[in-house]
């Protein structure tokens, strides 16, 4: 990777208001985008708003240990630092496909001995579940709180995502819950950003693929998935802090339930 091409993790990252790692190739896309896009900040931030919200939620329910699959680069507070609130003894694996960003991920938590890294694709599911660092740290005869935020928007249509998102949900036994969010484009009559997104990604090399709400319901029930209330919503529709909101367009969100 050089330093002219767009990464997107680090786009995310720069979105977030994180831009201390900025590449050439990330910076030169990301201005390019806000200048078309200007609420992409919002959108970004609504997607982080909703995993954290997401994973509260779940450690409310009782689930102490966390398998969070594209995890990106390091934000705080991050998922560990979310669920410990709830319990400290909870336990977090961080995976992503990025050997760059698992290093990061590691230098940022290296003094916290209930959080692991795995360097692994999304698209090898086997690979991920069997993975040692995985089979150590997660107990799968004990629920887990599946994180799969946004994962999903760099895997093409021909990777099969729903056969992925159902070997993963496989794993995981009963009582297990899964948070997850996709970019989309058919929230309401404007899709001009999503398409705008769309293409500036795929000329910074970084190819993604929204999909709508039917699909994203498709991915979760035929993995055996109970979407709980509200459903799947725009990101900040979801269990907002605030109720009334105004949903964006960009990204549905839910929080599903392995009976």
């Amino acid at each position: 990777m050089t330093d002219d091409t767009a990464h997107g993790a680090r786009l995310y990252a720069h979105f977030l208001g994180d831009q201390r790692d900025d590449w050439p190739g990330d910076l030169t896309l990301a201005q390019r985008i806000e200048q078309r896009v200007p609420n992409v900040g919002l959108i970004a931030r609504a997607q982080r708003e909703f995993v954290m919200r997401a994973v509260a939620t779940i450690a409310g329910y009782g689930i102490r240990q966390f398998l969070d699959i594209g995890s990106g680069l390091a934000h705080s507070p991050n998922v560990h630092e979310v669920v410990q609130r709830a319990d400290p003894s909870c336990r977090v694996v961080y995976v992503d496909q990025d050997a760059v960003i698992t290093a990061n991920q590691q230098a940022s938590f290296a003094v916290d001995d209930r959080v692991r890294h795995l360097t692994a694709d999304v698209r090898d599911p086997d690979g991920i579940v069997q993975a040692p660092v995985v089979r150590e740290f997660i107990d799968f005869t004990e629920p887990v709180g599946l994180v799969l935020a946004s994962v999903f928007l760099f895997v093409p249509d021909d990777a099969d995502p729903a056969g992925i998102v159902k070997r993963l949900v496989s794993a995981l036994p009963s009582g297990s819950y899964v948070a997850f969010s996709q970019g989309t484009y058919d929230y309401d009559d404007d899709r001009r950003p999503v398409y705008h997104l769309t293409r500036m990604y795929a000329e910074g090399g970084v190819l993604v693929t929204p999909r709508n709400k039917a699909t994203i319901a498709g991915f979760l029930d035929s993995a055996g998935l109970a979407v709980l209330a509200p459903g799947i919503v725009a990101t900040n529709q979801w269990r907002p802090e605030e109720p009334g909101a105004e949903a964006d367009s960009c990204i549905h969100a839910a929080l599903a339930y392995k009976p």
